[in-house]
């Protein structure tokens, strides 16, 4: 992946859906903090949001039944995000279903907030 020119012009945005596998509720919760601590190793700008994808809306006082992650992701290529993806400890450990993750090219006339 590259990481020194995640700053400018060479990037697009990414739209990303990974999906999890069934059954993986408790894996997902112990690989997180992992998953958020190699966040923290990519360029200042590669995530420009993600979260979470549910089954249904949250109900309060009952945990959300996770079906997956969605973000948009700042990169030069498809690949450099691919590569990502496959080297996070939600791959690696068997949570996400990266064979079925979607990546589309995402454009917003403005880089800013509405």
């Amino acid at each position: 992946m590259a990481t020194s020119s995640t700053t400018g012009t060479d990037c697009s945005e990414w739209l990303v859906r990974v999906p999890d596998f069934p059954g993986v509720a408790e894996r997902r919760a112990a690989v997180f903090p992992q998953h958020i601590e190699k966040l923290k190793t990519d360029p200042a700008q590669f995530w420009v949001f993600g979260g979470a994808t549910l089954a249904e809306p949250v109900d309060p006082g009952r945990p959300p039944h996770i079906t997956g992650s969605a973000m948009l992701i700042f990169a030069p290529t498809r690949e450099d995000v691919l590569d990502r993806l496959k080297n996070d400890p939600l791959t690696k450990e068997g949570v996400w279903d990266i064979k079925n993750v979607q990546i589309y090219p995402f454009f917003r006339p403005k880089r800013v907030p509405v």
